[in-house]
Formats: structure tokens, sequence, C-alpha cells
């Protein structure tokens, strides 16, 4: 049978989350077009516009989580709450209630004093009164018990980690794998129920489902369009983060893993990002070989061109002679910013730059308010994600891009996506000691290594870096590693799992510089 032609094959590439921050969805799905196919991106929709990738239909889906809020919304109260609401609306209900009364009354207060002028009639009514406010005093009591008791169980539904929350989740272990999850994590199905239409409108060839979260959805679109008489191929991309990151309750955990276990071995191929969890995914799920290596890198573009002072330093509105490090990516307390913040009075004069996906992110309002208590406000600086392929050029102007996460597992089985835009940039780095990201800064020379959560040690390390950068940049000229770590480079492999599946023929990857 011969292959198929490669505009004749289309793609899509679904991803359980926003598009506009999701640098590894987008350059997949840019990487497939530029070969050849019909692609469409798929994600979440979060009221920003569409990226716009060329050769590239975007769509983004509205999930609204209605099966997944329902917990807290409702959160059956029981023996433990008795007299808690039993539903939002009726919380929210008897508050504002409970709020226009007492404006009622301080107005009706007001009038008595300026309009009931007659003794008798101002007796009158302000006995009236007196008792309207004896009966709101009652109210307000009974209705502020009821509210803590429901906000209690919303809590306790919100973070399912108690006695009886343990229990079902032991008992859910007992039904059918293809069942568990669906009894665990209701956002599973919220999902399937906002991306299934999409999915069956459009009827592709192939699927990437990018992310666990969507393999489920990506392999019942398979079967439906099987019924149709139609084949689907189903490539799931697994990302380290969503099983080896530490789940917020037992229920999460049980409920990611009985869901790997219902979708992740039906899979056609895998991918992911990076040696040690492919083979964890081999052993886990009994594949046939471990899954393509896949790392999530930013092109590789000749950088020899001396650096000028826009990009991030612009945008902070830095002289070129002050010094910045910078942070690109999400942020949360393992992330390790607080050690950056708290390591700037010691640094003089050194600025930060955090280039993150949300700043008005509740975590990052906290980074603020501790750099203002540490005098160091103005030299933190929040911007805005700029797009993938502008990251490496945006972050160039700056003096050190910073990596210092936690030990979490993780964290010590890859290389960061901000440390490979770090790297094509050609900025100096400074990274926690967690494994694989460690050994790659002490093999390559790029940078310098601290204790993470060690802010004494977090100023050291920066330190060495500013005595001596071009020591630290010329680490890049003299290894081939860049082209290694080049999207060029590492999205052939991908492309080969893709003519695989769908039987196109294969094509040489692009030419990498001669330094690759």
């Amino acid at each position: 049978m011969g292959s198929t032609p490669r505009k004749a094959v289309r793609i899509a590439v679904l991803a359980d989350s926003t598009l506009g921050n999701d640098s590894r969805a987008q350059r997949v799905a840019r990487a497939a077009a530029e070969a050849g196919y019909d692609v469409t991106l798929i994600g979440r929709a979060d009221g920003r516009p569409a990226p716009v990738l060329p050769g590239v239909a975007v769509i983004t889906v509205d999930v609204p989580q209605t099966l997944f809020r329902h917990r807290t919304h409702r959160p059956r109260p029981g023996l433990r709450w008795p007299l808690a609401y039993r539903c939002a609306e009726a919380h929210r209900y008897r508050t504002a209630q409970l709020a226009v009364r007492e404006q009622l009354l301080r107005t009706r207060s007001a009038e008595l004093d300026v309009v009931y002028r007659p003794l008798a009639r101002q007796a009158a009514a302000r006995a009236a009164y007196s008792l309207a406010r004896a009966r709101y005093a009652v109210r307000r009591t009974w209705t502020r018990a009821r509210a803590a008791q429901y906000q209690a169980a919303v809590r306790r539904r919100g973070v399912p980690d108690g006695f009886l929350d343990n229990l079902a989740t032991a008992l859910s272990r007992l039904l059918p794998v293809r069942r568990a999850w669906r009894r665990l994590d209701p956002l599973l199905l919220d999902l399937e129920a906002a991306y299934g239409p999409v999915l069956d409108e459009r009827r592709p060839q192939l699927i990437h489902a990018r992310g666990r979260r969507v393999l489920g959805v990506a392999l019942r679109a398979a079967v439906r369009a099987e019924a149709a008489g139609r084949t689907v191929k189903v490539l799931w991309d697994a990302d380290e983060c969503a099983v080896l990151a530490p789940a917020s309750s037992r229920r999460a955990a049980v409920a990611r893993d009985a869901d790997e276990r219902a979708h992740a071995a039906e899979a056609d191929a895998v991918i992911t990002v990076c040696e040690a969890y492919a083979e964890q995914l081999r052993t886990r799920h009994k594949l046939p070989a471990p899954p393509a290596v896949v790392l999530n890198a930013p092109k590789y573009q000749d950088r020899s061109a001396p650096r000028d002072g826009g990009g991030v330093r612009a945008a902070c509105r830095l002289a070129p002679e002050v010094p910045l490090l910078v942070h690109s990516g999400a942020v949360a307390p393992e992330r390790g910013l607080l050690t950056v913040v708290e390591a700037l009075p010691k640094l003089y004069d050194l600025h930060a730059a955090f280039v993150v996906p949300e700043p008005g992110a509740p975590y990052v309002r906290t980074l603020i308010e501790r750099a203002a208590e540490l005098g160091v406000a103005p030299r933190l600086h929040i911007l805005p994600f700029v797009p993938p392929e502008e990251i490496a050029g945006f972050l160039a102007s700056a003096d050190i891009g910073v990596v210092p996460v936690h030990h979490l597992p993780h964290h010590e089985v890859a290389l960061a996506a901000r440390y490979l835009e770090y790297a094509h940039a050609r900025l100096p780095v400074v990274v926690s000691d967690v494994r694989v990201m460690a050994a790659a800064t002490l093999s390559l020379g790029n940078g310098e290594v601290f204790r993470a959560a060690d802010t004494a040690d977090f100023v050291r390390a920066v330190g060495a870096v500013l005595t001596n950068r071009p020591r630290y940049r010329r680490a890049y000229e003299r290894s081939p590693m860049l082209g290694q770590w080049s999207w060029q480079r590492q999205s052939a492999p991908l492309l080969e799992v893709y003519a695989r599946l769908v039987g196109a023929p294969t094509i040489a990857g692009p030419a990498l510089l001669a330094r690759t």
C-alpha cells in the first residue's frame, strides 16, 4: 500500500491548557504544519485572543468545569456540618439577604432620628425597630452559623483528605479501571464534553494528545471514528509533571493513577520529555519500547552578533550596565522564586525580572509583597509572557537566567524548558542542585549550581557569575549542545512517529547550522 500524501493527513493537536502559555503545543503544531500536514490546534479558551500560527487552524474551547465544581458547589455536609447550606446558590442568597437586611435597618435607624417627631409615634416606631433588630440578630447568628459550616464543608471538599474521603478513595479502587477515574476526577468528563464534539467535527486522522488528561478524550474520539468507518491514530505526549509532581490529596493521586492506567496502554505511540520518565512509562505500562524523547526546546538561531538593550531589559527600562537576572515560566512556591526575592537585598544593584503567564496571580502578589517588606520592590519586575518563537531573543539582553526549583521528583529528571530558553539566549545560568540540570550545567560550564532553597548559596552563585559573565557565555561557543537542544533536532523524532502512524512519506529533518 502506498504512503498517504502529507497534505491529505489531518492532525489535531489537543491540549488541556490555554494555548498562549503552552509553548510545546505551539511548537508541535507549527512543526507538523511546516512538514506539510493539515493541522488543527485545540486548547482551552481564557478570554484572550488565540495565538496565530502560520498554516495552523487554532480553536479555543470553553471548559465550564460544571461536573468538577459540583463537589464544592454542593458539598454534601452530612453529619459533620448539619447546618451547612446545601448548595452555593443558597449560601449566596442567604448571605446577600442578610447584608441587605442590615443595610435597611441602618436606614430605618436614620429615619427614626429625622422623620418621627411626635413622642407617641416615635416610641411606637422605636419599639418596632427594636423588635426588628432582635429578629435580625437571631437571623444573623443563624445565617452566619450555617455559612461557616458551608464554607468548612467546601474547604474539605476542595482538599478531600479526611478519613471518610480517604475511605471513599480506597473503595473506588475496587471499581473497574475504566470506571474509577470517572468517579474520582469529574474534570475529565468536563473535558470530554468540551473537546469530544470538536474532534468529531474536525475528523482528524491523527490526534496528538498533549498531556494525560486529554488522552482519554482522544482515545474515545478514535473509537467513535472507527464506528463511522474511519481510522484515527492517537499519540500521547506524556508530561513528567503530570505524574511525578506531588498530588494535592490522596484522591487526586489515585485519580491520576487510575486515569493513566485506563488509557496509557491504548495509545498508538508515546513521546515524552526525558529519558528517565520514558523508561518509567515503558516499565509501568509494559510498552514494547521506551517512548521517543522530544525536548521542548526553542529553534536554533545564530546570536553571535552583540546584544542590544532591547527585549527584557527594555521592558524593565534598565540601562545596559545594570545587572539583570531573569526567570521565565509559571510561578509557584516549589519554583523557588522566593529565594530570588530574598537574595536581592544582598545583591545590591541587581534587578530581577519574572516573565510569567499571569502577572496578577496570587503567588505573584505574594512575591511582590515580600519584595516590598525587604525594601527591594523597585528592583523586582513582573512581565507577561511573550510568544515561544520570540522568547530566546527577548531574554538575551539579561545577564543571568535562573532555575531555583526545589527538590521534587519532576524537577530532578528533566531539563526545564526555561533552561533551554536561557541556553538559546546564550545566558549564563544559576540553577539549584536538582539532578539533571545541575549535571548539565557542571558539564557544559555555562553557569553555577547552588543548594536548593539556600539563599546564601544562591547569592554566592549569582556573584560568581556576575564577576565573570564572558567565561560562562563562551561555554555555548565551545559545545555542540545548542544544536542538540534545538527544536530543529528535537522535532525530527516527532515527525518520524507521525509518518509511521499515518503512513505518510518521511522527509529529511531541517538542516542545522554547522555548530550542531
